[in-house]
């Protein structure tokens, strides 16, 4: 936690007899060996300390380089979905002393005065170079302010690694998971260490990835659980360090240049994400929380009666009752007949997710039955390490399950399965966070290792027991590693209800899908109350009771809500959550009329959600992406982090100031205003002030984007009819429009002139075609002419769909 300003440190004489001057770091290559993967040198440090460096070619594009002064260690990996990579083709020349090792893509040149640079040509004396250790980041002399790549050296004599890298001017670099800070960790530091973030503005994260993407088009994935430091420039201005409490460096080198290209690499080693239930892509309701089965019934009755679609309805912990938890145990009292109340549920069209937490009180009878069958993370004395975390516990202390342990999963999933017969479909896997890390695990592990991993082994283990008994499986995660995108779906934890923790969490969101997850969500409405809550109701002076009576009275933010349920909307997954009620008719009729309005229009857009989710699934690329992700060669997306595309379609820019006005950024090409269907020519910089029910919204001009019906939940109705509209088409487009175990429906257009002509292949019904941005004259299907319809979107066509069918259209010159 934060702590008071050391002025002392800050301001006094800087020493410059005594500068930083480490003799721990790589200073040549004596020898080397060709090995079937790539070549093992022989280095020595500048102390005069000998070292074996690795480097395994992995693919053309993919290196890995990996060095321990104990020796590198060859083990498994939670992260990577393999560990026996097969030999990749390479080359080997030695030339004026230096090493050169060339794929068909690139070359790694290691000079014998040790220097790693990487080029973007396989062809000695060719190209650019797009990657370089840093080794002469000096400070006074002999001192440095970044020393070379090697170890720091602890006063026990530990060994922890230290990778520097020199940077270009006017580098930027992503990713290292879900951080609420600036897309671009340029100037910062960040630590990757799992913990309860308690907000959404800092660099506190739940979900740690380390995976950094730099502009230059290469990525280094740090193939490690301990404990890491990224000094991103917060040191120097011409090079950037990577900590690592730990003697092992295992880093892979992935060259793009292309983001996308890098994502995919990156998911072919650590796992491409499967693609969720279809009817997680609805709306999610919860609140901290539903505390009886009335009230759940109300809810929902409320929302069919309001007619608000809806999927899935979450309880936190209070469906065990008051803690500690978690026992896994309904409270029958409060929710007499639980099976009873989700089959209702399911009748309504709304399935149940329940809260969960890898943690046992040790108050609790299932301690003593989980201690007894030695399930729990355990200290080197053998006795059952005590978990440190203030929402859930007790005096007594809580244990943590074992995921290393395979008899402590097969329990804790038992416990599971229970309440997955009652009608229970999905578990929020809350925290996770709190590995002890004085934990000796099961498989030999220390609590170092295991911290930031926890979260990957224990939302695993729930995912595969829902994938086991649905086919197809989910989790509503709050913290995850590397690794973790194959394991669907985290949320970003718990933020405050304000504008500002609003933007702080489009950063994050999109920040973690550069660091290689498609899927992922947020609380809508903010988790928490408006911050001067705390200052109003938590005054000394004021006893318990008062406090409790005003929680639920204190006033909301409609426009936060409102502002927040636009981006959810536009997120790969939608939920509404806080601790006041997030129903949207609790925030008067203004606000209910405008997310009703979202709520409908994202159930029309399934088929394209659902669509560009299976994609994400093939490429790893993320649902919601950053504006430098589809446009990397406009330099003007580098550091834009407060607008998005979702999909490949939609630019969304959210609104995040209360009186309205918003700058967004239209990249080159044509962009159609979606709610006015006026069309602008990018690039360009738009200044706009729009009232609350209106989210800045535009489709990229050529593109296709199919529509279903409004239903009040995920397949109440076919895709009949089915919408295809089409925005300003130019030259050919082809999307495969994905259905859940269904074939895929194809739509293809050719426009040559003011001849356009538009397949559709095999719909469920009906399928209306929606021409956006043209004038039409006719439209034919098979010589027969079709009704023209003018409607404020655009020309219609309809024709009955079942067996497919070709429409021409002649358009009207606009000139």
């Amino acid at each position: 936690m934060k702590q008071n300003i050391d002025w002392k440190s800050i301001a006094e004489p800087l020493d410059v007899t005594n500068v930083y001057a480490p003799r721990h770091y790589i200073r040549s290559w004596i020898s080397f060996q060709k090995i079937d993967s790539g070549v093992i040198f022989n280095c020595k440090m500048a102390n005069g300390e000998f070292l074996d460096y690795y480097v395994d070619v992995i693919d053309a594009d993919v290196f890995r380089m990996r060095m321990n002064p104990q020796g590198v260690i060859e083990c498994g990996s939670d992260m990577l979905v393999r560990c026996d990579f097969p030999a990749s083709p390479f080359t080997l020349i030695e030339k004026d002393d230096v090493l050169i090792l060339s794929t068909e893509r690139m070359r790694i040149e290691f000079p014998r005065n040790w220097q790693v640079t990487a080029y973007d040509d396989p062809s000695p004396g060719k190209g650019h170079i797009f990657y370089q250790e840093s080794t002469d980041d000096r400070a006074y002399g002999p001192g440095f302010e970044v020393p070379p790549t090697g170890f720091e050296v602890s006063e026990a004599g530990d060994y922890f690694v230290r990778q520097s890298v020199a940077i270009r001017p006017g580098e930027s670099f992503y990713g290292l998971g879900e951080k609420f800070t600036s897309l671009d960790k340029w100037k910062h530091e960040i630590p990757l260490w799992a913990v309860d973030s308690g907000n959404v503005s800092t660099s506190r994260s739940y979900k740690n990835v380390p995976l950094i993407l730099c502009s230059s088009g290469y990525a280094l994935f740090i193939h490690s659980s301990y404990p890491m430091l990224f000094r991103m420039g917060s040191e120097s201005s011409v090079s950037y360090s990577i900590h690592l409490r730990d003697s092992q460096l295992d880093m892979f080198l992935i060259y793009g240049p292309s983001y996308k290209h890098i994502l995919k690499r990156y998911s072919e080693l650590t796992g491409f994400a499967p693609i969720p239930p279809k009817w997680s892509f609805g709306f999610w309701i919860s609140r901290a929380g539903y505390r009886s089965r009335g009230e759940v019934e109300e809810v929902i009755t409320e929302m069919r009666k309001r007619g608000f679609p809806c999927d899935v309805l979450h309880l936190d912990p209070w469906w065990m009752g008051e803690g500690p938890w978690c026992h896994y145990e309904w409270d029958e009292t409060k929710f007499p007949k639980p099976d009873e109340m989700m089959s209702w549920m399911r009748e309504q069209g709304v399935r149940t997710c329940l809260w969960i937490h890898p943690y046992v009180p040790k108050s609790n009878p299932l301690y003593k039955e989980g201690n007894a069958l030695g399930v729990f993370v355990k200290d080197k004395n053998g006795d059952d390490c005590n978990v440190m975390e203030a929402f859930s516990s007790d005096r007594e202390g809580l244990a943590a399950v074992d995921f290393t342990n395979p008899a402590a999963c097969e329990w804790w999933q038992g416990k599971l399965e229970k309440l997955i017969h009652l009608g229970t479909v999905v578990f929020k896997t809350d925290f996770g966070e709190q590995a002890p890390i004085d934990g000796l695990y099961h498989d030999g592990r220390n609590g170092l290792e295991m911290h930031n991993l926890y979260p990957l082994l224990y939302n695993r283990t729930a995912f595969e027991l829902t994938k086991r008994k649905f086919g197809r499986g989910l989790v509503w995660g709050r913290s995850a590693y590397a690794g973790s995108q194959r394991y669907p779906v985290q949320w970003g934890g718990d933020s405050y209800s304000t504008l500002n923790q609003l933007a702080c969490q489009v950063r994050a969101m999109l920040g973690y899908g550069l660091s290689g997850v498609p899927f992922s969500s947020h609380d809508v409405g903010g988790f928490d109350y408006s911050p001067h809550f705390f200052d109003d109701c938590f005054h000394v002076d004021f006893n318990e009771s008062y406090k409790e009576e005003v929680k639920d009275s204190y006033p909301k933010d409609e426009v936060v809500y409102a502002r927040w349920m636009q981006v959810g909307v536009f997120s790969s997954h939608v939920r509404a959550h806080g601790k006041q009620a997030r129903e949207p008719w609790t925030f008067g009729e203004e606000v209910e009329q405008i997310s009703l309005k979202y709520l409908k229009l994202r159930y029309r857009l399934l088929p394209y959600i659902y669509t560009q989710a299976v994609l994400s699934t093939r490429t790893g690329i993320p649902m919601t992406r950053p504006m430098l992700l589809e446009f990397q060669d406009d330099p003007t997306t580098q550091r834009i982090d407060l607008q998005y595309m979702f999909g490949d379609s939609f630019l969304v820019a959210p609104v995040l100031t209360r009186d309205g006005r918003t700058q967004v950024y239209l990249p080159a090409g044509n962009w159609v205003d979606y709610w006015t269907k006026e069309i602008l020519s990018g690039p360009v910089w738009v200044t706009m002030d729009v009232p609350l029910d209106t989210l800045p919204l535009w489709v990229r001009g050529g593109e296709i984007i199919p529509m279903g019906p409004e239903m009040d939940y995920v397949e109440q109705k076919t895709f009949d009819p089915l919408t295809i509209e089409i925005y300003s088409p130019e030259g050919e487009r082809r999307i495969l429009i994905e259905d859940e175990d269904k074939e895929p429906i194809e739509v293809s257009y050719h426009r040559i002139g003011l001849h356009l002509e538009v397949r559709v292949g095999k719909a469920p019904g009906r399928v209306e075609l929606v021409l956006i941005g043209e004038k039409v004259k006719a439209a034919w299907q098979y010589e027969k002419a079709l009704d023209l319809e003018s409607q404020p979107s655009g020309i219609r066509v309809s024709f009955d769909g079942r067996s497919g069918g070709v429409v021409v259209f002649e358009l009207e010159s606009k000139a």
